[in-house]
Order: C-alpha cells, then sequence, then structure tokens
C-alpha cells in the first residue's frame, strides 16, 4: 500500500496542496472513489439523446466500471434495457393469450350457462304442459262424471215414474209360448 499511497499522492499533487493531513478523515480515499465509481454508473446510464425517463435505473458490475469505459459501460446498458423490453413484451404477449384463454373459457362457460338455462326453459315448458294435459283430463273426467251422473239419474226417474200398461196382442203370446214349447219338445226328442 506504500507505493499505492506514494502514487496517488504525487499524481494528485497532494505535496502541493495546502490540506491539512489530520484533518482528513478515515476512510476518505474509499468513499471518494466509491462516489466516482457512483458518478461513472450514472453517466453510463445516462443518454445524451435519450429522454425516457421512466426507464430503469441499469446497475453495472463493479469490474466493469473499472475495466471499461464510459461508453462502452453505455452500450452495456443499452443492450440490457433492449433484452429487458423484449422479455417485458414477451411477458404482455403471454398475458394476452392467456387473457384471450380465459375469455374463450369464459364465453365457453356462458355458452353452457345458456345452455343449461334453455334446458331450464325446455324443462318448465314440459311441466306447464304436463299440467296443462292434466287439467284438460281433469275437466274431461269431471264431464264423463258429470254425465254419468246425469244418466244414473234419468235412469233412477225412469224407474220412479209408473209403468204403463202396455197394449199386447193375448193370441201372439200365445203363439209365443206354444212355439217355445215345441222347441223343447224337439230339443228332448233328439235325445
Amino acid at each position: 500500500f506504500t507505493h499505492s499511497a506514494f502514487a496517488l499522492g504525487y499524481e494528485a499533487g497532494i505535496n502541493k496542496s495546502p490540506i491539512d493531513g489530520n484533518m482528513v478523515p478515515p476512510g476518505a480515499l474509499i468513499t471518494f472513489v466509491q462516489k466516482g465509481l457512483q458518478y461513472l454508473e450514472l453517466e453510463a446510464n445516462v443518454n445524451s439523446g435519450d429522454t425516457d425517463v421512466d426507464d430503469d435505473f441499469a446497475f453495472v458490475q463493479p469490474l466493469d466500471l473499472i475495466t471499461k469505459d464510459v461508453y462502452e459501460l453505455q452500450r452495456m446498458i443499452k443492450e440490457k434495457k433492449e433484452n429487458l423490453q423484449k422479455e417485458r413484451q414477451k411477458e404482455k404477449e403471454k398475458e394476452k393469450e392467456k387473457e384471450k384463454e380465459k375469455d374463450k373459457e369464459s364465453n365457453h362457460e356462458k355458452d353452457k350457462e345458456r345452455e343449461r338455462e334453455r334446458e331450464r326453459e325446455r324443462e318448465r315448458g314440459r311441466e306447464r304442459e304436463k299440467d296443462r294435459q292434466e287439467k284438460e283430463r281433469e275437466v274431461e273426467r269431471d264431464r264423463e262424471r258429470i254425465e254419468k251422473e246425469k244418466s244414473r239419474e234419468k235412469a233412477k226417474d225412469k224407474e220412479k215414474q209408473p209403468e204403463e200398461p202396455i197394449e199386447r196382442d193375448p193370441i201372439k203370446d200365445r203363439e209365443d209360448k206354444s212355439n217355445v214349447k215345441h222347441e223343447d219338445n224337439e230339443a228332448c226328442g233328439d235325445l
């Protein structure tokens, strides 16, 4: 470190400077060098033609800060930013694809829900039709029951009415009886 201190002091012209060495705090050189490296990093991140203030600050490796000049550092940072933008673009495209898939799925789900609703509506229609048919059957049964009751009442009314004498021909009645007797005799004679 002795040689480094001498070289730094000679290059900086410290022996010609009126600064009192006792006034310099310990670690001042390290702080000064760190600030210089930060300045280099800032200088590398700032492009004179670039007005995009929204861009992210790109950190540079300390070894690169020491070994490369500002133009090389700016080129490295520019490449990093371009790669970062490409990655972001790819991520956006993936997100758009995911959104499209979600939209397709949601549309598919909506279609399924619409189909389910249509099926429910059809089922309700069938139930209404069944109810209507059942009511028609009940009305028909009621009509039939009423008609049967009316016919029973008519039959009862006929039974209640006094029988009117029917004019019969006694001669025909005798002939009918004799025909029956002859037929019975014939049936007996055949045995």
